[in-house]
This record gives C-alpha cells, structure tokens and sequence, in this order.
C-alpha cells in the first residue's frame, strides 16, 4: 500500500479531528471475523429480545421495576391503598430478584401467558420463555444490575393496574447506563398481583442530560489508545471533562522522535441539533469542527475548519467500534485549499495496554 507524506498529513490534522496522523505511514485494513459492537459491544452483551436497545448493558424491558428512587404516586396514597402496596412490593421483590440473577423467580412475577415487548417490537411470550430469556441475559452478563424510578402505580379496578416509570441499567459497573421508560400491566390472578405485559420505550431525548447522550452513545471513545508505525505514533487519551458534560480528547503525534503536534477536541451534545458536536484545536493554532451522526454500526463525523496558515479544509470520518480495545475509523471527501486529497484507507486503532505492576 502507499505511505502517506507524514508532514503533508499532520498539516490537515485540524480538519481531520486529530486522526489523520494515524493514517500517514500506512493503510491498514480492520482485522477479518471482528464483530462490531457499536450497537451492542459484543455478543457477549448481547442482550434479550425483550430487552431495550441493542447497546451492551440493555436489561430485559422487563427489567423495569422498582421502588429505588421512588416518586409518590401520582394517584393514590400506597399507605392507605393496599393493591397499589402489594404492586410496589412486587416491584421491589422484581429488582431483588434480578440483581440477584434469579430468572426462576423473576418468571414467577409473570402471568402464565404474560408478554415483554421491546423499543423494536421484538416480543418475548410465555413464562417459560420470560425464564429462558432472563436466563440468556445474566449468562451473558454476569455483573447485570439496574435501578428504576417508579413513578406511578394505578389501580383502575380490583383486577387490573398500571405502573409506570424509567429504568436505568448497567451490563457492569464499567459499563454506561441505558435508560428506557415503561408501562408495566398487572393483573390480579387467583388473588395475587402478576405481570401481564411490559412495554418499553426508548427515553425521550429531553429527558436525557449531556452527561445521559454521552455516555449511552460515545462513552467507548474513552480511555488511552495507541496507533504506531515504524516513524510515527499518535496517543490519544479520552476522559470525562470535570463537569461531566464534555468528552475531553488529547492527542501528540510524534514523527521520527520528535513531538510534531499536540491538540485537544472536546466533544458534546448539541441539544439544538439533536447531535453530538466536537472542536478541535491544535498546537499550530489551527481548528475545526465536526457534526455526528449514527449510520449503523458506524459513527460518521463531518468536519470543516481551517490550519493556522488560512487553509480551508473539510473530510468526512468513519468511526467503528469493533471491540472494547479497538476502534477502526477511515477518513474520505477529504478537500484542503480547494484541492482534492486521497482518502485514508481504514486503520486500526488499539487501546493502550496497562503499565507493568511495580517490581
């Protein structure tokens, strides 16, 4: 394959989000058989039918109850309603139950013939199956939890009641939250409250913060990450800015030895867009700014800026996620001055492995 000039490359690095380096001395294609894991991270998070999302760390829909974080019921008092307190019990036995990865009893919750349906459409039917399901995903996910605000519970008669609320659920303590709301139906069968159908939605955007957007849909770009060539290596290490609200990346590329650039692009949430927006400003007192949208199992950046020396330039940035350790990311529509540049065919990028342990 042909090397790129390095000099040439790290010149455009402003409008290319500080990656373009990582392209300069060679073209390499992502590794064959990887699965990617925008969308869900891996199989091993995969997660139910019925759970919401696709994303790594999505519960079973549900995995929707509990009285963690309770509001007052919007109708009702549950001191004086004894239905409405046997459902809130129940809800809270569902949460025991499932952070304790007990899928016999969380079944047990369910009426014979009860439904879960995702933010998809996908549909879990039977107890049996509800068993299997909560079974696949505590397999699959070992470290499972979630937290739940509930934040109603209607009895409309002696036989029937509706629960609402918002769920928020980790495949780990390391992984980030998804959040979903609900609407539980309960049904009084042979004088006790069970789950008939659960349905799940995915959060409106207006109730999801910065922080909320960030970290269900970028939260992967965190951490230290390393791309080296026989000349060249470019480290870029991502972090939380202090205030939560901001991805915060810093790269150096070192040419032949020598630091050739350093810079820094902030990422956010454009609550105006509906997109995630990101500024990068480097060493040279260039900068750009990139626009982000989702296309499948990719995440595509558009940039435009300018170099330090008024050299207009734009390029459009493929982003995939192919593990929790590796990022591939091709850069293409690349234009500087006017003029025409040759893509960046896909490189791959490695997290940057721990320090040796202390002798």
């Amino acid at each position: 394959m042909r090397p790129h000039c390095g000099i040439v490359v790290v010149s455009l690095i402003v409008v290319f989000g500080g990656n373009a380096v990582r392209g300069q001395d060679r073209q390499r294609p992502a590794e064959k058989g990887k699965k990617p894991v925008a969308a869900a991270k891996s199989d091993a998070g995969k997660k139910p039918v019925a759970a919401a999302k696709s994303d790594a760390g999505k519960k079973p829909v549900a995995a929707v109850k509990s009285d963690a974080g309770k509001k007052p019921a919007q109708t009702g008092n549950p001191a004086q309603d004894p239905d409405e307190k046997l459902i809130r019990a129940s809800a809270d036995a569902f949460t025991k139950l499932y952070n304790a990865h007990d899928s016999k009893g969380l079944a047990a919750l369910f009426a014979p013939k009860a439904e879960m349906i995702d933010e998809n459409d996908n549909v879990v039917k039977g107890r049996e199956a509800i068993q299997s399901e909560f079974e696949e995903v505590f397999k699959s996910q070992p470290k499972a939890s979630m937290q739940v605000d509930v934040e109603s519970v209607r009895v409309l008669t002696p036989q029937l009641a509706i629960e609402e609320g918002t769920a928020r659920s980790q495949a780990s303590a390391d992984d980030p939250e998804d959040v979903t709301t609900y609407v539980a139906i309960h049904a009084k069968i042979d004088g006790k409250w069970l789950l008939v159908c659960v349905r799940d939605w995915y959060a409106p955007s207006a109730e999801l913060t910065p922080h909320d957007h960030l970290e269900q849909d970028l939260s992967w770009l965190l951490g230290e990450w390393i791309d080296e060539s026989p000349d060249s290596t470019v480290h870029t290490a991502c972090k939380w800015h202090d205030n939560g609200n901001f991805l915060m990346q810093e790269f150096h590329v070192v040419l032949r030895g020598e630091v050739l650039m350093s810079g820094t692009m902030r990422i956010g949430w454009n609550a105006v867009t509906k997109q995630f927006q990101s500024w990068v400003f480097d060493s040279h007192g260039g900068h750009s700014t990139g626009f982000w949208f989702r296309d499948g199992d990719r995440w595509i950046v558009k940039m435009q800026g300018a170099t330090a020396s008024g050299e207009a330039g734009s390029s459009t940035f493929a982003y995939l996620p192919v593990d929790n350790d590796t990022i591939a990311w091709t850069s293409y529509d690349r234009v500087v001055d006017g003029e025409r540049q040759d893509d960046i065919d896909q490189v791959i990028v490695k997290r940057r492995p721990p320090p040796p342990p202390a002798e």
